[in-house]
């Protein structure tokens, strides 16, 4: 085979090699381009799963916290007086929608949530459905509002360390207590903000004497 065949076989084979391989490391690139869209594309529909539960979840928490604290305002204060026929049928009543609620509501969105969180977050949420079904014993065995009402704060601090926990896992930061101690003077208004004087309008008085002619 004379030189310049030999040559220009080599030449064509480099090419094709080359192009091979130019070929093989796109479809790679592509690939692994089309791999990590996917993989954002999923984090970000985990992510707002997440976010969608964690809301519901702690929605129906604090609704449920208020409701039983509603319930056990028809307790008797001390302990000293007996609670009224009338009031024990609304605390039965009442205990009862709660229970349904909690049963039927509060637990598949707990179910949620153990699907979705990690192992510190359903477990919180899991502490804060027993809490909320923990409180109801003393309304339930009518006792006392003043035995009563310390466990509602240890629910609802427990509400507050679940809420921040989720905030951290879906990367906010955390809000600490937003209702526990005292409130600076012009809570809840911003002070950067028209003051309430500064919507007071003067109305001019009518003078109710006649005037001089």
């Amino acid at each position: 085979m004379d030189p310049q065949t030999t040559t220009a076989l080599l030449t064509g084979g480099f090419t094709i090699g080359g192009g091979l391989a130019v070929a093989v490391v796109s479809a790679l690139l592509a690939r692994s381009s089309e791999m990590r869209k996917v993989k954002v594309e999923d984090s970000r529909r985990w992510l707002l799963d997440r976010r969608a539960a964690y809301a519901k979840y702690l929605a129906l928490a604090e609704v449920m916290l208020r409701e039983i604290d509603g319930v056990a305002a028809f307790l008797s204060y001390d302990g000293d007086s007996e609670v009224s026929d009338e009031d024990d049928e609304i605390i039965s009543e009442r205990l009862t929608e709660y229970f349904i609620n909690w049963d039927d509501s509060l637990q598949p969105l707990l179910g949620e949530i153990q699907l979705l969180a990690t192992s510190h977050v359903a477990d919180l949420a899991d502490r804060v459905s027993g809490a909320l079904m923990e409180i109801t014993w003393r309304v339930q065995k009518r006792h006392a509002f003043t035995s009563y009402y310390p466990a509602w704060f240890q629910a609802q601090d427990l509400l507050h360390v679940l809420r921040d926990a989720m905030r951290a896992e879906l990367g906010l930061p955390v809000l600490g207590s937003l209702t526990a101690g005292p409130r600076e003077g012009g809570w809840p208004w911003l002070d950067s903000r028209p003051s309430y004087e500064s919507y007071i309008q003067q109305h001019p008085h009518s003078s109710t004497n006649p005037s001089a002619e």
